[in-house]
Order: structure tokens, then sequence, then C-alpha cells
């Protein structure tokens, strides 16, 4: 856990970046194609001196890749239905319950109480503090829309949990992610969008550049982290990215933090202290 930790933190601070600059692009799933793609360009070169996967991680690349084509389309659509820090709360705070769940039966990994009561705190924070806005139409349907991106995070945290710790290097299982990553977007992207998708992406893609920089970091950490500690409880730490994405939406997009949300964010951080306790 040593290791894990600072890698979890890192990946929790990049994380909220990356999305928080995603809600702020005119086009979200252009955003989402050009991350995609240049996390790939980005890593490249970096596969001529890592072993190429074989055996189970192949399958745990497919299986990611198929999840993540899901979790693209379901995470812009909840953020074209209602406020970043209702959607994102929502969908991050759910993903570590069904990773829990999923660690516990499919995994087979021990939780120890103060663990599970660590976890309940961080998602119950984070989830009310995205159930904190108004039950307006378009705030239920973004809901709704996070709630099933939350699912999809539980299922590709549990693969790529499997994926990295399935190989002796886990550089080759991270890098060769991004690259079965960026080509699921290529086909998916203009196969919803079509091709106003390619022509908003070369508008922003010096954006791009920048966010998969960062999106290499953000997720590259997380999956080296799941190889050296426990995947429910890591999961969990990396949601308190919620706290650093509320300060950068009240920063940046003019949203606000009532007494609940505060409330809810202290809860984040007593679960936090338990997981590391824990």
């Amino acid at each position: 856990m040593t290791i894990a930790l600072p890698l979890i933190l890192l990946s929790a601070v990049t994380h909220a970046i990356v999305n928080i600059l995603t809600k702020r692009a005119d086009d979200k799933y252009a955003m989402r194609l050009l991350i995609g793609v240049f996390s790939a360009i980005l890593v490249a070169p970096a596969l001529f001196f890592v072993p190429f996967p074989a055996g189970r991680a192949l399958w745990f690349l497919a299986g990611t890749a198929f999840i993540h084509a899901f979790y693209e389309l379901l995470l812009v659509k909840s953020y074209e239905s209602a406020a970043f820090s209702a959607v994102y709360p929502v969908a991050r705070g759910t993903g570590p319950l069904f990773t829990a769940v999923g660690a516990i039966f499919v995994l087979h990994e021990p939780a120890p109480l103060l663990e599970l009561l660590g976890i309940v705190l961080v998602c119950g924070g984070v989830i009310t503090i995205g159930l904190s806005h108004r039950a307006t139409e378009g705030a239920l349907k973004g809901i709704g829309f996070a709630l099933a991106t939350g699912i999809t995070i539980g299922c590709y945290t549990l693969i790529d949990a499997s994926g990295v710790r399935a190989v002796a290097n886990p550089f080759s299982y991270v890098l060769w992610f991004f690259i079965a990553h960026a080509l699921t977007v290529m086909v998916t992207a203009p196969g919803i969008r079509g091709s106003a998708v390619i022509r908003e992406a070369r508008r922003e893609w010096k954006l791009g550049i920048l966010l998969g920089a960062i999106g290499v970091t953000s997720y590259g950490a997380a999956m080296l982290a799941y190889r050296f500690g426990a995947t429910a409880q890591l999961a969990a730490l990396r949601e308190t990215s919620v706290l650093f994405g509320t300060a950068l939406a009240m920063r940046f997009l003019g949203e606000h933090m009532t007494l609940r949300r505060w409330i809810a964010a202290g809860t984040i951080v007593a679960g936090a202290i338990l997981l590391q306790a824990a």
C-alpha cells in the first residue's frame, strides 16, 4: 500500500482535471475521442520497451475496451444532461460500490470491517454531493446516466485490476490498454456522432493533446496502484477526486457549495482516513 497510496492520489487529482476540462468542451464526445487517440500516440514509443501482453491479459484488454466504449457514451450523456457537480459525484461514488462487491465475490479479496466502513463513507459522501442538487428533469436524467456510468466504472476497474496483475511487467498491460482504448473510441465516436465529431475534434486538438497526457498519468497511475494494493480500497480512495472536481467546478464553472455538500465533503475525508487506517 506504500506505493499504491501516492499513485492513487495522483490519479485522483489528475482525473478531476481531465473531467472538469471535458465538461467545458463544446463537444464532449469529440474531446473524449481526442483523449483516447492522443493517449495512445503518446505511449506508442514506449511499446518497444515492454513485452507484448499474452494469455489472459489479452482477454482482459478486449473486455476493458468493450466496457470503456459504454463508459465513454454514458459519461458524455451525463455531462450533457446536468451540472458537472451533480453527475460527476454520483458516477464516481457508485463505481467503488460496484467495485467493492466485485472484489469480494469475483476477485475473492478480503474486506475488513474498517475498510468496508471507509468505502461506505466515501461513496455516501460522494453521492450526497451529487444528489444535493435540485431534482429537475435534467438533473434526474443526468443522474440516471451517472448511475449507469458507475456500473461501467465498477466493471472496468475489476477487469483492469485483474489484467495488470496477470502480466509479469505491469507496464505492458498499462501501455497496451491505451492502444486498445483508442481503437475502441475511434470506432464508437464516429459511429455514434457521425462525421461531425471528427470536425469538432480537429478544432479542439490542442486541448486534446493536453488532456491525453493528463489522462495517461491519471489512469496509468490507477492501474499501477491496483497492482500493489486492494482493489476496493484503492477504487474508493480514487474517488476523493470528487473533492478536487468540486473545488474546480466552483472556481471555473461558477457552481456553488451548500452546507450539505460541505458536510458530504467532510464525510469523504473521514472515509479516506479510515481506508488508510485499514
